[in-house]
């Protein structure tokens, strides 16, 4: 009488592209300018989204202008 055992493992890893991720990759892409314009077109689309400002919010961080250079930061 012979027993034999077996035992087998198998891993498989797969990576789903939820809208969410596909936005994501999209947005990542997107130049500074291309993205203000993107933010603008949906703030005008949607008229529940409004614009906040630093004044009126302390947790907004300080926008950086494009007058400021890198050297400034170095």
């Amino acid at each position: 009488m012979a027993f034999e055992l077996r035992q087998n493992l198998k891993l498989t890893q797969q990576l789903i592209m939820t809208p969410q991720l596909q936005q994501a990759i999209k947005l990542l892409q997107m130049s500074r300018l291309e993205l203000v314009d993107m933010v603008n077109q949906e703030m005008e689309e949607n008229p529940l989204l409004e614009e906040v400002t630093s004044d009126e919010d302390p947790e907004v961080e300080k926008k950086i202008e494009p007058a400021e250079t890198a050297e400034e930061y170095r």
